[in-house]
């Protein structure tokens, strides 16, 4: 699916945002069915193999410098979503599935830089419908989703409870990316019943 920047550029500029340069070295692998992870924090590790690397205060969390500043990642194992935000610790043998990081406060800056990185290293899958668009201005939806190497790569707006944004970026397994892939399709607007 060909996607233009001004497609993108034209919903994103209608919440007052601009097209993020984001140096996340060796992040970007060439293939869209290849991305592993961030560095040595891969797709498909245990919990053990995370909590061994340095960055990783546990299984579920990590922080590293990214553009000159600390970042936080959650990370989600095995087919659980929610275990990131338990208590309860993921099973020795699951398998890092996502990998989300927290780039900070949204300006237009930050948004516009970390878009055109991303766009430069993965091919855009998905830009928000006009209907998703309006709900997220409305404050329906508190969430607006760009997505990347066929769902592999998300770039997520976040509105808090407060109203202020965060931006996040997402790497997710192929069964991740597949899930999202079918959540887009089922809610295409052309794909809806006549």
């Amino acid at each position: 699916m060909f996607v233009s920047v001004q497609r993108v550029t034209r919903v994103v500029c209608s919440l007052v945002l601009v097209p993020f340069m984001v140096a996340l070295g060796g992040t970007a692998l060439t293939q869209p069915n290849t991305i592993e992870g961030i560095g040595k924090l891969k797709l498909g590790m245990t919990p053990h193999e995370v909590e061994a690397l340095q960055g990783c205060s546990s299984n579920t969390e990590c922080l590293y410098d990214l553009l000159g500043k600390n970042r936080y990642f959650t990370l989600t194992y095995g087919a659980n979503e929610s275990n990131s935000n338990t208590k309860s610790p993921p099973s020795p043998t699951a398998e890092l599935t996502k990998i989300d990081i927290d780039m900070g406060n949204h300006t237009r800056e930050s948004f516009g830089a970390l878009y055109e990185t991303l766009v430069s290293q993965y091919p855009v899958s998905h830009v928000p419908t006009e209907s998703e668009d309006t709900r997220f201005q409305e404050g329906t939806d508190n969430e607006l989703i760009i997505g990347f190497a066929d769902g592999s790569v998300i770039l997520k707006i976040v509105r808090r409870p407060f109203g202020n944004l965060i931006l996040r970026v997402i790497y997710q397994d192929r069964a991740a990316a597949q899930a999202q892939r079918e959540y887009w399709e089922k809610t295409r607007p052309e794909s809806a019943p006549q």
